[in-house]
């Protein structure tokens, strides 16, 4: 298998910013993509291959986990979390920023607890949030306050 010698491992001990998991986000997206196309076209090999001939569809299944393993290790030293098949969670502090393929965008967010079912638009997190980020004197809108969740 073909190594990532250009990628960078992210040692994070904080969460994300939106900004920070939004541009990190062409990185995960490229290496998703490339894994993605792999791996469907050993599945495609596997679809058509006789059902009887057990040693070649054992190798290309863990061919397939191979590739799958090798993409949640990239994803993993870029700082974010692999969570389901070409599902990535970037850890907001108190939730994720969750990303599925092929997305375009970062768009949604999710509590730890609530998974991908849960995901809602950042931008509906982030009205309902907006209170909670205001200062005491109320000078400063959500716009200018930090931008972690």
């Amino acid at each position: 298998m073909q190594e990532d010698r250009g990628l960078i491992t992210i040692n994070r001990s904080g969460g994300f910013s939106i900004e920070e998991a939004r541009e990190i986000l062409p990185v995960v997206r490229r290496i998703t993509q490339e894994y993605s196309v792999k791996v469907e076209a050993l599945i495609a090999r596997l679809e058509s291959m006789d059902p009887n001939s057990t040693g070649a569809v054992n190798e290309l299944e863990n061919q397939v986990n191979e590739w799958i393993k090798s993409w949640h290790i990239k994803i993993k030293k870029l700082g974010a979390k692999p969570k389901g098949l070409w599902l990535v969670d970037f850890d907001a502090g108190d939730g994720y920023y969750c990303w599925k393929y092929p997305e375009k965008e970062l768009n949604y967010w999710h509590a730890y607890d609530d998974g991908y079912t849960g995901r809602k638009p950042i931008e509906e997190v982030t009205r309902q949030r907006a209170p909670l980020h205001r200062h005491q004197q109320g000078h400063h809108t959500f716009e200018n306050a930090p931008t972690k969740f």
